[in-house]
């Protein structure tokens, strides 16, 4: 048994609405997507840059990760870095320390962890998240790369 033309039109209707609303949610997201994209390319530009990340700490979910390498799983880095931030903001606020954390370095036998919460002004609850090669690459460099992914960055 077919369906009738009536029913046909009826699916191909709520197919299209689907369809729309879809689009319509993804249009929202493409308009910050190139941005973080853009910023992800950028954190990545430094030489030994191994891994980047632009992460949600309330959640521990990466909005966005570009890797060089299939060694560093990058979304179990922004997990395990969710814990790390949101640790040293619990023992800042414990300390009554009112300052912001401009980054936090951790630096293993072959590479540096570099984790840049975001300033309030720019996204509140997110950090900028790089692996580095510790033999290939500068860091100072890549800090101050971070930096101006900041300031540039759009959420």
């Amino acid at each position: 048994m077919t369906a009738g033309p009536s029913r046909r039109v009826a699916a191909g209707l709520r197919r299209w609405m689907t369809d729309k609303t879809s689009r319509r949610r993804s249009q929202g997201r493409e308009k910050d997507m190139p941005n973080i994209e853009s910023g992800l390319k950028e954190m990545m530009d430094p030489e030994g840059a191994i891994g980047a990340a632009v992460v949600d700490y309330s959640s521990g979910m990466a909005l966005g990760t570009l890797t060089a390498t299939n060694t560093l799983d990058l979304t179990v880095a922004a997990a395990g870095n969710t814990e790390v931030v949101r640790a040293k903001m619990r023992t800042m606020d414990q300390l009554g320390l009112n300052e912001a954390i401009e980054d936090i370095l951790i630096t293993l036998s072959g590479q540096y962890h570099i984790i840049r919460p975001l300033s309030s002004r720019k996204g509140q609850g997110l950090f900028l998240y790089l692996a580095l090669d510790r033999s290939r690459g500068n860091l100072a460099l890549a800090r101050h790369r971070l930096k101006g992914v900041e300031e540039t960055l759009e959420v």
